[in-house]
């Protein structure tokens, strides 16, 4: 698939090409319905209202030919069969974006009730550096443990615990990619990636909404809550 041409700065990158086998079921997991449609449209919503060029979402490959019909209406999307890992999806979402958008965000499929406002934020705050993750600071004590037992307190007061979108300038997060499939390098998140280049930084935004991933089964009803009930009062 070739990629669009637009003259807009920011195109996001959705991987949504894993099955979810954390989370069980027939489909995968941003797929599943919550008030009436796909968790995963929830998501495109949120990150089209922050006046983002498009999309690119990586769906996995034997769902891409239903993906017009679950999901219609989205003209600013493009569908690509995503990879074996996140990284590979990513990779695949990148090459078929637009050349020529100079920002580029990645977003988690399964982080439905992200804040329009902490996406914007987070855009916002990459500036003349080389990117920018939401994220928040950790509040919970966080203890060392080996063999089963507790051998330390980790201070907590420089941790940051990473979500998404994080976002990069295109050519920043090209070579990143580039050097960690060369290195055989995987990383947890964009970021982790991006931090291997020499000279980078990367801003830390503090979120100021709820911003949950749809990992377990339990996380469901949280991301329920916050979607109806911002959709009641909208």
């Amino acid at each position: 698939m070739s990629p669009i041409d637009t003259h807009d700065k920011t195109w996001g990158l959705v991987p949504a090409g894993g099955r979810g086998e954390r989370f069980g079921g027939e489909i995968p997991k941003q797929l599943i319905n919550i008030g009436g449609r796909p968790l995963l449209a929830w998501t495109l919503d949120r990150l089209l209202q922050s006046g983002l060029a498009g999309l690119t979402v990586a769906l996995p490959e034997s769902w891409i030919s239903s993906a017009a019909e679950l999901l219609p209406g989205y003209d600013r999307v493009v569908w690509v069969a995503g990879g074996a890992t996140r990284q590979e999806s990513v990779a695949a979402c990148l090459q078929a974006s637009p050349i020529d958008a100079s920002l580029i965000m990645v977003h988690d499929g399964a982080r439905p009730a992200v804040s329009v406002r902490d996406v914007r934020a987070t855009i916002a705050a990459v500036g003349d550096h080389e990117g920018a993750i939401l994220g928040r600071p950790i509040a919970d004590t966080l203890k060392r443990v080996d063999g089963g037992w507790i051998v330390g307190t980790i201070d907590r007061g420089s941790l940051f615990r990473a979500e998404t979108p994080q976002v990069f300038r295109r050519d920043v997060l090209a070579r990143a990619l580039g050097d960690s499939l060369r290195d055989g390098f995987v990383g947890t998140d964009e970021a982790s990636m991006v931090e291997r280049l020499e000279g980078v930084r990367i801003h830390a935004v503090m979120a100021e909404q709820p911003n949950p991933k749809l990992t377990q089964k339990q996380d469901l009803e949280l991301i329920k809550m916050l979607l109806l009930e911002e959709e009641d009062r909208g």
